[in-house]
This record gives structure tokens, C-alpha cells and sequence, in this order.
């Protein structure tokens, strides 16, 4: 024990000043652990800010800025054809067998998620079976008959009326796409899925050395030299803008394949169909062994140089101007980007441009003789 009061007051001085120095040890720690914190949380926060902007809602597009867009653009450089009042009909329009419950037209755009589409459609108009099990989608005789629209007109009317007056009372609405994923998906779903090689007799007009061991990417570049030098040619391959007449057609809303889960529910709300999910890609199914067009563009792609992607821009020349979708080097690509420069993306194509002759509404696809898809 202490001896002395002097020595337990020297005793406790010590101790005193030992605690004091830990207390402030541990107080510059806590305010040293609190700045990290900080630091953490604000780089977390700038890391949910930059999944944000890559996320596909960033991208979408108010219907009436993307109609707005489309109308601008079919003006300046000549596309709309028809006059007040007029109308030209596009591809494969569709009404619901209950139509005047579900006041919705869709014309179908292929390779733009037409299949999912229907699907949701069929469920519209009353079918009870899941998604999965909903089958042959594009039979036509699955669908109301847009004759009756004319019918109700011209009962209303006390005339024949124009396609004009028979959509009046609809929501008019179809889907594109971005050429270059578009065309992909069309070359893995017509040429590669129902060959066993992947390969059709025009694309070895531009790589004789095909074989069914090649490359993705060497069978693709030979269908891309195919299809934009006018050797392969099918409805799921050709521009889209003319054939679903986007210039001359009144839509109420032009959907995009790449935000269409996002805008979905506006088609249902204006077609008394809210509630009913959208059914998933091909991907989102558990098909394509998980991957989807997207992921797959680069790798098929790769082996396309700078020249035949010219080829390309060119062929799908219009679809590209008239609704502002992005090139493969654009940071936003696959979506629209109406801040893009147009004429110094396109600016010498359209100088130079000769339209892509492609099948009118309702007739036949153009093949090559010996091809069969």
C-alpha cells in the first residue's frame, strides 16, 4: 500500500494523465474511423448515381418527345408522304377480339420482342394460360379482324371511312429497335437456330472459306456483307422505318425493344389493361443460355471493319436518322440519343443516299433463290 499521501498523490497523477492521453487517442481514432465513413458513404453513393445513369431507365423516352423527334425528322429530310387527313397502312396490324373493351391496335415489327408482345396481347384479350404456354403467337386467326374497325366507321360514319376514321378511336402503337441489335437477333433466330452450320449458301459469296467450324463472328460478318449488298433479303432483315410506316401512320406511342418493360404500362393504361406484367425475353426465361442480344453484340461484331459498318449505317440509313438511335460506338448505344450530331454521324450518307428498296405491307418477302428461311 501507499506509504505516504505525496506518494499516492504522485500515483494518481499518473494514472490521471495516462487516462487522459487514451481518452484523446481514442477520440482522434473515432474522428478518424467517422471521416471514413464518410468517405465510404459518399463513394457508395457516387457508385448507385453511376449505375443510375447506366440503367435503362435513364434512357427512356417521353412517347410524346419520342413522336415529337420522329415527326421533326420525317419533315426535314422528306419521308412524310401524306397529306392532313391521310394515312398509310403499316405491316401486320393486330385488334383484340374484344376490341371495343381493349381499344389497342399494335402493328408488328419483327425481331423488336413482337413474340412477348402477343403474348401480353393474347393474356389482353382473355387468355388464361401462362406465358410459357401461350403458343403460335403469329397466327393471325388468333386475333380480332381489323376489317371490324372499318365496319364500326362506316356504321358511324354512314360511308366507307378512311384508315384514318377506322383508328381514330384506337391507341395506335408499335415497337422498334436498334438496327444493329435488331439485325442480330435476326441472324441468330432465322440462320443460326434453324441451320446446323449458321450458314446460307449468299454468305459464301463473301467468305467462300465458311464452314461449320468458323467463328460467331466470321459467319456473322459474311450475313451482314449478304444482307446490305441486297444478297439475303427477309422481312426480319430489312429498315424498319418504311415498313411500319412511322412517317405516314398516326401512332400514339412508338415503343423501343430496349425500354419496353419500362413503358408497358402505358399502352395498358390507355387500354384498360393495367395490372398484367410484361412476359420476359428469351434470356429472361431462362433461353439462350442466359445471355442476351445485347451482351452478344460485341462478340459478334468484332470481326466487322469500318467499311462494311459503313455498308450497314447505310443500309439502315433512315432508321438511324428518322429516330435517332445510336451507332455502335456511341456511349448510348443501344438507345436513342437525340443529342447526337445527326449530320456528322450521317451527314455524308444522306448526301449520298439511294433508298433501300424493301416489300411493301402485306406481300412477300424478298429471297435470294437458293435460300430458304
Amino acid at each position: 500500500m501507499f506509504t505516504t499521501k505525496k506518494q499516492f498523490a504522485v500515483i494518481a497523477s499518473v494514472i490521471g494523465i495516462v487516462l487522459l492521453f487514451g481518452v484523446v487517442a481514442v477520440n482522434q481514432r473515432y474522428k478518424g474511423l467517422e471521416k471514413e465513413l464518410i468517405s465510404v458513404e459518399a463513394q457508395l453513393e457516387e457508385e448507385i448515381e453511376l449505375e443510375k445513369s447506366h440503367r435503362s431507365d435513364s434512357h427512356i423516352k417521353d412517347r410524346k418527345e419520342f413522336l415529337d423527334f420522329i415527326h421533326k425528322q420525317c419533315k426535314k429530310y422528306g419521308k412524310l408522304t401524306v397529306g392532313p387527313g391521310e394515312a398509310k397502312r403499316p405491316r401486320k396490324m393486330i385488334v383484340a377480339k374484344n376490341w371495343r373493351e381493349h381499344k389497342l391496335v399494335y402493328a408488328s415489327n419483327p425481331k423488336t420482342g413482337s413474340s412477348s408482345f402477343k403474348r401480353w396481347f393474347n393474356k389482353m384479350q382473355g387468355d388464361p394460360r401462362p406465358y410459357d404456354q401461350i403458343k403460335h403467337v403469329h397466327q393471325m386467326g388468333k386475333y380480332g379482324k381489323v376489317q371490324s374497325l372499318f365496319d364500326a366507321a362506316k356504321e358511324k360514319l354512314g360511308r366507307n371511312a378512311t384508315l384514318m376514321e377506322a383508328m381514330e378511336p384506337m391507341f395506335k402503337v408499335t415497337v422498334v429497335r436498334n438496327p444493329i441489335t435488331k439485325l442480330l437477333s435476326g441472324y441468330r433466330d432465322k440462320i443460326q437456330r434453324l441451320s446446323k452450320t449458321g450458314i446460307r449458301p449468299p454468305m459464301l459469296k463473301f467468305n467462300p472459306n465458311l464452314n461449320i467450324n468458323s467463328t460467331d463472328a466470321e459467319k456473322y460478318a459474311a450475313f451482314v456483307e449478304a444482307v446490305v449488298n441486297g444478297k439475303l433479303r427477309n422481312h426480319h432483315f430489312t429498315p424498319q422505318w418504311n415498313k411500319m410506316k412511322i412517317c405516314d401512320f398516326p401512332y400514339d406511342m412508338i415503343l423501343q425493344t430496349e425500354t419496353t418493360n419500362d413503358d408497358i404500362h402505358i399502352v395498358g393504361e390507355h387500354t384498360n389493361n393495367t395490372g398484367l406484367d410484361f412476359p420476359g425475353s428469351r434470356t429472361d426465361v431462362g433461353q439462350d443460355h442466359g445471355m442476351s442480344t445485347l451482351q452478344r453484340t460485341e462478340g459478334y461484331y468484332k470481326l466487322i471493319g469500318p467499311e462494311l459498318m459503313n455498308k450497314l449505317y447505310r443500309y439502315f440509313l433512315w432508321d438511324f436518322v428518322l429516330m435517332g438511335y445510336s451507332k455502335l460506338d456511341n456511349p448510348n448505344f443501344p438507345y436513342l440519343d437525340f443529342d447526337q450530331d445527326i449530320e456528322k454521324e450521317f451527314g455524308e450518307l444522306i448526301a449520298t443516299n439511294v433508298d433501300i428498296v424493301t416489300e411493301e405491307p402485306g406481300t412477300q418477302p424478298t429471297i435470294d433463290p437458293t435460300v430458304k428461311i
